[in-house]
């Protein structure tokens, strides 16, 4: 036999040409019934990944394909065992230990062929997130719209992770085991869950600019920004803003009436909120710069 074979990889996720690092062969006797086991040892000529082989021939199992030819069964299994195809998530170390946990048990019960426990850990890797971002509701139903409400995920994100909850609702209180193609596809809908909550935002806050939604959000901006005005300098909210105004697209004035309390509360020592009447005599309210050495000790 060829020191070559061709046979799928997992890290390549497609069939690669593998070298034979070793081979074993057992046959039975053929007067019995005849077949023949082959194990290798083989690796990966692309990535050179090491996985162990094993092929049945079963003799007996001839099938015509043709005039005078005929061919048998064989059947390969590869270990580790791995999804064909499948690529797991990259950058995982950003997801929090409790997802990350229960998502790779997921894929080790879908490696093995167990459906149904890999449609009980899809639906555990949904409740996982939820735990860990604190969305609460007295079962998944509530909780899976409590993402919605928070802005999380979308409606139609929603709908998906439902037919996961269907999903895993079947297999533990009527033990049904879900087919190989609906665990697949259930697969691909928790990891882009989980890019898009734990890795693809990490990612865009990064590189892109984005919007500012929260209070916290608006802190990290203004104690830059606070820093390119003089001491003593009374402004208005928009000025501090800056260019960065344009990223709060919704909720402006909650935003500011957050930040004034929090000013209030002395939270935010570079700032100090003083009243300027306006041409018409209108009390307005501005925001005076100051050095939080000069401040009143008080």
């Amino acid at each position: 036999m060829s020191s070559v074979v061709w046979s799928e990889c997992n890290n390549c996720t497609c069939s690669t040409k593998h070298d034979i690092l070793h081979k074993v062969n057992f046959e039975s006797d053929p007067s019995e019934y005849h077949y023949e086991d082959i194990f290798m040892m083989i690796r990966c000529r692309g990535c050179e990944t090491v996985a162990f082989r094993k092929e049945s021939h079963d003799y007996e199992s001839r099938y015509q394909i043709g005039a005078n030819e005929w061919d048998y069964s064989i059947s390969i299994d590869i270990y580790p065992h791995f999804i064909e195809g499948h690529k797991s998530i990259n950058d995982i170390w950003n997801v929090p230990n409790i997802v990350n946990s229960i998502y790779k048990e997921s894929i080790v019960a879908i490696q093995e062929g167990a459906f149904t426990l890999a449609g009980l850990g899809l639906r555990a890797t949904i409740e996982a997130i939820c735990n860990e971002r604190e969305i609460t509701g007295s079962n998944l139903q509530k909780r899976i719209n409590g993402m919605v409400k928070e802005g999380l995920i979308s409606k139609k994100d929603a709908s998906r992770l439902h037919s996961i909850r269907f999903m895993g609702n079947d297999a533990a209180h009527e033990i049904k085991k879900s087919k190989h193609s609906s665990v697949l596809v259930a697969l691909k809908i928790i990891e882009h869950l989980i890019t898009t909550i734990y890795i693809l935002d990490k990612k865009i806050k990064s590189h892109l600019v984005t919007t500012i939604a929260s209070l916290a959000e608006l802190l990290t901006v203004l104690l830059v920004n606070v820093k390119s005005f003089e001491n003593g300098e009374v402004i208005t909210f928009k000025k501090l803003l800056g260019k960065d105004g344009r990223r709060i697209i919704e909720n402006e004035q909650s935003l500011e009436d957050e930040f004034k309390q929090y000013i209030d509360d002395e939270k935010f020592e570079n700032i100090v909120l003083v009243d300027v009447p306006d041409e018409k005599g209108k009390i307005q309210t501005h925001y005076k710069i100051v050095n939080p050495k000069e401040k009143d000790p008080e």
